[in-house]
């Protein structure tokens, strides 16, 4: 059973808002969230104030340059494809596919996965493409958080919120 996700915009109020704004909007919130990991883990993280601006900095200097044209040229399509999870779920795999509902700059997609050490054998997590460079995925189906981010690294998807890595895998 797949839940869908769902944005509380209309169509109208999505068409006004901009790239530039999104990706403002983006920053504050991804140096929130790195300025509290770096407070709140109970382990120790070397993050400090700086690295964590310096890496919203750059995901927000990558959304800001990403033109319209460069967004169709590659869109969402950058994210499909397979992808492992070698350190939180070892075995595991997850396949990014595209629901074909769009929501303004928002590519609705779903990441179907499972197998992997500690998770269920199959599940289905809800998640949205913004552009073709960064991927929000719903993992409250797993009992983790709703938002997490993620940006393609050299093909792979990279989270900014504990770093973690999904190197894509290569079609035989």
């Amino acid at each position: 059973q797949s839940e869908k996700l769902i944005f509380q915009l209309s169509s109208t109020s999505i068409e006004t808002i901009t790239m530039k704004t999104i990706s403002a909007i983006l920053s504050v919130v991804l140096f929130a969230q790195a300025n509290a990991l770096a407070f709140s883990s109970g382990k120790s993280v070397s993050v400090n104030r700086r690295d964590a601006f310096a890496g919203v900095a750059a995901v927000t200097a990558g959304l800001l340059s990403s033109t319209p044209a460069m967004a169709k040229s590659a869109g969402a399509e950058a994210f499909v494809g397979t992808f492992t999870d070698p350190i939180n779920h070892p075995g595991g795999k997850r396949t990014i596919i595209l629901t074909g509902e769009k929501i303004g700059d928002y590519q609705l997609a779903e990441v179907q996965g499972g197998g992997g050490r500690g998770e269920p054998a199959n599940y289905v997590l809800p998640a949205a493409v913004i552009g073709d460079r960064t991927i929000v995925i719903d993992f409250s189906p797993k009992g983790g958080p709703r938002d997490f981010v993620g940006v393609l690294d050299n093909g792979d998807i990279k989270f900014l919120r504990d770093g973690n890595r999904w190197p894509r895998q290569q079609i035989n």
